[in-house]
């Protein structure tokens, strides 16, 4: 039996850019600076994020509460 598996030489690294954002699967997302750099991103272009009240979510497998945002678009103001 053989596999054919394809093999890749990373040959550079490269940060993200500003509107890329990337979270490891183990990882608490609300409380990464990746989550963070996407929400800024966001409240720049227009974006507002609006905690959820946590006593209104479920818990999860384990217990702990969800978190939620409601995201809510605002037209940039014309003078």
């Amino acid at each position: 039996m053989t596999y054919n598996t394809r093999r890749f030489l990373i040959k550079d690294i490269r940060e993200p850019q500003e509107n890329e954002f990337v979270f490891g699967c183990a990882e608490r997302i609300v409380a990464s600076s990746e989550f963070n750099r996407m929400v800024k991103f966001l409240e720049e272009r227009g974006f507002k994020f609006k905690p959820i009240d946590n006593r209104s979510l479920p818990d999860d497998f384990h217990g702990d509460r969800l978190v939620g945002y409601r995201i809510e678009y605002e037209e940039p103001k014309k003078y």
